[in-house]
């Protein structure tokens, strides 16, 4: 049995790394096992492990989430956990790990942010992986001028690094900056795991928490409502040019007046997700029948246009990865661009 522990410099897509490594591994016939060692609480907050709970269920994991999530701490407590009492700490990490480890190949843990920049991470993430014996995987946020030479220190302080993972980096620097910066990890003798591009739809929303963010109704196709909505629109053009306007962007939702019928089919002959439509006034049923026949949600909300978007562009701002579609687009990102077999050989596990 190992440990995998993933942490990160900044938040930089852990929760997807976590649940997509976990999944692959899942598929190829090992017994796989999650762990939140530490989750940080905001002070006076209770705050949940949501991300672990999306993450015990995308592995269909039994373990209760007190378990895969046993320490929730304030940053206050966990400094002070691990500098007056570490030996204890250690042993409650050790106590809950053996429980979640049972019977497993391999357990993916979820470690902290902000990895080299906090002092409590920092320390957080050492001791953790110092206590369980753990292979560490660090993701990057792609930067052109990251500082390889902050890794090659963290690199020192821990027994066994297994990789980075420079994640997010867009498209249209991979075959130049990201493959540089590529370059200078392996030169420095540090493997690089994955170099995983920015996918738009992983940053998006889906259609049906549009309709929950709004408190919206939804009219037409909700088995659909698992699609991810990657831009917005307005519809204010003219019925003459709305479907030249519209077919600008894909993937998107269109927000539109409950009356302007025109807009409404306009958007919905070009590539659509959903439309939100304003002012709690229900669409006209051709346009219903229009929407159900290319299965396309009809979200109707009480807002006006400028309040719907307004309240779109919050939720997009704080979207989470915790979404079924996302792990198997993820999914289809790591199939392509992350290395399985040195993770492999690292490991000491049969590819």
């Amino acid at each position: 049995m190992v440990a995998l522990y993933i942490t990160s410099t900044e938040s930089a897509g852990k929760t997807a790394l976590c649940a997509g490594i976990g999944r692959k591994l899942l598929d190829r016939g090992l017994k796989v096992g999650f762990m939140e060692p530490v989750h940080l609480i905001e002070s006076g907050h209770t705050d949940g492990c949501e991300d672990a709970a999306f993450i015990k269920d995308s592995l269909r994991l039994a373990e209760s989430e007190e378990l895969i999530c046993p320490l929730r701490l304030s940053q206050h407590e966990l400094w002070r956990n691990l500098t007056e009492d570490p030996t204890n700490f250690s042993q409650n990490l050790k106590q809950a790990y053996r429980k979640i480890s049972r019977d497993k190949d391999v357990v993916v843990m979820k470690g902290l942010s902000d990895l080299g920049v906090d002092k409590v991470s920092t320390l957080a993430c050492y001791t953790v992986a110092d206590a369980l014996e753990a292979g560490l995987i660090i993701v990057i946020h792609y930067s052109p001028g990251f500082d390889v030479s902050k890794i090659v220190q963290i690199s020192k302080k821990v027994k066994h690094l297994v990789g980075v993972i420079i994640n997010l980096v867009p498209r249209s620097k991979i075959e130049t900056a990201g493959h540089q910066l590529s370059a200078s990890f392996n030169k420095a003798g540090i493997k690089v795991l994955g170099l995983l591009p920015e996918v738009r739809s992983l940053l998006g929303l889906s259609t049906g928490d549009l309709a929950q963010v709004l408190g919206g109704e939804i009219l037409t196709s909700p088995e659909k409502t698992d699609e991810i909505v990657e831009n917005v629109m307005v519809g204010a053009m003219t019925v003459d040019s709305g479907v030249m306007y519209f077919n600008r962007k894909e993937n998107k939702a269109v927000v539109v007046r409950g009356e302007r019928a025109d807009m409404q089919l306009a958007a919905l002959e070009t590539p659509t997700r959903c439309l939100i439509v304003a002012n709690n006034v229900k669409p006209l049923p051709f346009v219903i029948v229009q929407a159900q026949e290319k299965h396309v949600p009809i979200i109707m909300v009480k807002q006006d246009t400028p309040a719907a978007i307004a309240g779109i562009e919050q939720a997009l701002s704080k979207a989470s990865f915790r979404s079924r579609r996302k792990l198997e687009m993820f999914g289809e990102v790591l199939d392509s661009c992350f290395d399985f077999e040195t993770l492999y050989s690292e490991l000491g596990l049969k590819a």
